[in-house]
């Protein structure tokens, strides 16, 4: 996640990253569908047709039932709320790892120079017993993270980002789903439901631009460097000789 934006919080190891980057002639990109995709890249897509943007509000509601052990662990799903507590404090649990990354993205992009970015972390708590291959959560107990950020300019709160992430929430009638909210001239709303599956996501974004990696300029990049994804179908061969305008 880190490798989206790398500048955020390690410019020093950014720095030597592209200075070798460069040395070598090779292009180094870091994706994937959240960060990479959902909460940067597609909101500022849709910034393209806005003369200008005050604000940005953008949530993704996601199931975290696909995932293994490593991610329950990390969301604190299944645990109580005191043990959720603790594990924020030890850092056993974190949420969402790339709000950083996206916001610096996001800002860097539209030109705003950012004061700060503040998180917060809270307990979802299940009112119903779900259960996963591989976790099991109790009446009461953590059934996921609601983590939010928000990151400001000049004192002003500019990019507010939210994903709560849990196991089943259809069980508690909650429905999955991307939302993008920019207030701007002229305002834009984008709903996607349901959520772009994370997994899938991932997996595509990083075969998909390949190609795009493969014709762009050596050093290391972020994705508002490089053109629109898209799915690749037919010759890649073709489109790599059209990226490179030969």
């Amino acid at each position: 996640e880190e490798m989206a934006y790398p500048w955020a919080q390690e410019p020093e190891l950014a720095k030597h990253i592209d200075s070798l980057a460069k040395e070598y002639g090779v292009s180094v990109l870091g994706t994937g569908i959240n960060p990479g995709f959902v909460l940067d890249t597609l909101i500022l897509a849709m910034t393209g047709p806005c003369l200008e943007v005050d604000h940005i509000k953008a949530t993704r509601i996601n199931d975290l039932s696909p995932f293994g052990p490593t991610v329950m662990q990390t969301q604190g799903v299944g645990v109580s709320v005191e043990a959720f507590e603790a594990g924020l404090q030890s850092g056993e649990i974190v949420g969402h790892v790339g709000f950083k990354e996206s916001i610096h993205l996001l800002a860097k992009t539209l030109g705003w120079k950012l004061d700060r970015i503040e998180e917060t972390r809270f307990p979802i708590i299940s009112k119903v017993y779900r259960e996963t291959e591989h976790v099991k959560v109790e009446p009461g107990h953590v059934a996921g993270c609601k983590h939010s950020a928000i990151g400001y300019v000049d004192g002003v709160p500019k990019i507010e980002l939210i994903h709560p992430q849990q196991v089943l929430p259809q069980l508690e009638g909650i429905e999955t789903g991307d939302y993008i909210d920019i207030s701007g001239q002229p305002d834009i709303h984008l709903v996607l439901k349901p959520e772009i599956p994370g997994g899938l996501g991932t997996m595509a974004m990083a075969v998909n631009m390949i190609p795009q990696v493969l014709a762009a300029r050596p050093g290391l990049l972020s994705m508002a460097e490089l053109p629109v994804p898209a799915a690749l179908m037919g010759d890649v061969r073709a489109l790599l000789t059209w990226r490179k305008g030969e």
